[in-house]
């Protein structure tokens, strides 16, 4: 007889599997109040294609939700965090797939919601320094999130200059704008090229808060253990976390940089997934429970115990931070403080109280 049977519905595996592992295993982890460094949100009428839709290279790199609004990162994050006060900086999607018009204004939107600190997606000369600090100032945007001028992984010979420059870096540099950058080439931030352009920008630009995002993309221990010794020394580069659910790769981290400069992220919605991310020889792989949507580099499997992929990348960081010898506050600061940290930077400290005060305004 079957004493551990499959739950029925989403709701059911949520009470029985997910929220007993996350009691005992995740909450002990987390301080009161947790802030998601790295977070979509996007609408369906802010595409131009959906690119796994298309027949686009690399359209399928990354298949996901056609609409994923406010009410739904809220309600992930809610999920994920139930008895934690949580809040996340969101952008939309950053790609030729989206309107970018669109999705900036969906994102100020969301700006409007308690918890919610939104990024506009720019990228080299798509707008003046004039047009950039109006958008900053009259939607309440806490910095740039670099446009990716591709479609999914066709990264190509992409340098770090194409996509941001001085129009961007300088306003960044000016208000002291965080800059959430998605590195490009294969190589990740493990490629000389792009450490330099990274490099380059930090010299030049030292009062903007320039965020790798995923960690330089670097998934993998060979390929930290490449890519870390490059922004050692750079004090405004500073990590996030989203999808790096591997603790060695994080211990190299830990174990080089001052922890203060690394942030919780998760990637929702794709964090949201039940999986977790692993890697076969020298790429990445998302195992993931039956039933969600094909996509390159990810297996789906009905044989596994799985639960929320943002907990996975909890657990990462718990785990690396107790091999490199992490004190309780610098573990819980990952969670929270390190990321308010640079919000309340930008136009020191202006925007962010302007922000409370609107989310006063809409209680």
């Amino acid at each position: 007889m079957d004493t551990n049977p499959t739950p029925s519905s989403d709701d059911e595996r949520y009470t029985e599997i997910d929220l007993p592992f996350y009691r005992g295993e995740v909450a002990p982890a987390l301080p009161p109040r947790v802030l998601d460094f790295h977070t979509h949100t996007w609408e369906r009428d802010h595409w131009r294609e959906v690119p796994w839709e298309s027949d686009v290279q690399g359209g399928k790199y990354m298949v996901t939700w056609h609409d994923y609004g406010p009410d739904a990162l809220l309600g992930d994050a809610r999920r994920a965090f139930p008895d934690r006060e949580s809040s996340a900086v969101c952008f939309g999607y950053p790609s030729p797939a989206a309107d970018t018009s669109k999705t900036n204004a969906g994102a100020a939107l969301a700006g409007e919601r308690r918890g919610l600190y939104p990024l506009m997606v720019t990228g080299r000369d798509m707008l003046s320094k004039h047009e950039l600090e109006r958008e900053i100032t009259e939607n309440g945007f806490f910095g740039f999130k670099v446009y990716l001028n591709w479609h999914g992984d066709d990264y190509g010979s992409v340098r770090v200059e194409n996509l941001i420059g001085p129009n961007e870096m300088e306003l960044a540099d000016d208000l002291r704008l965080v800059v959430l950058l998605h590195v490009p080439r294969a190589g990740r931030l493990a490629d000389p090229d792009v450490q330099d352009g990274v490099r380059r920008l930090s010299s030049e630009y030292p009062r903007a808060s320039i965020v790798l995002a995923h960690c330089g993309r670097a998934y993998l221990p060979d390929e930290m253990k490449r890519a870390i010794h490059s922004v050692r020394d750079l004090q405004n580069v500073f990590l996030d976390t989203a999808m790096v659910m591997d603790p060695t790769v994080l211990q190299i981290v830990f174990n080089e940089i001052d922890s203060r400069r690394v942030l919780f992220g998760t990637d929702f919605p794709v964090a949201a997934m039940r999986g977790r991310r692993v890697y076969v020889m020298d790429h990445w792989v998302d195992v993931v429970l039956d039933g969600y949507p094909p996509s390159a580099y990810r297996v789906p499997s009905s044989g596994i115990r799985a639960t929320f992929m943002a907990w996975e990348i909890v657990l990462a960081i718990r785990r690396a931070a107790e091999m490199a010898g992490l004190s309780a506050e610098e573990r819980s600061s990952i969670f929270h403080d390190n990321g308010m940290a640079l919000l309340r930077r930008v136009l020191d400290g202006r925007q962010i109280d302007r922000a409370h005060t609107r989310w006063g305004r809409s209680l």
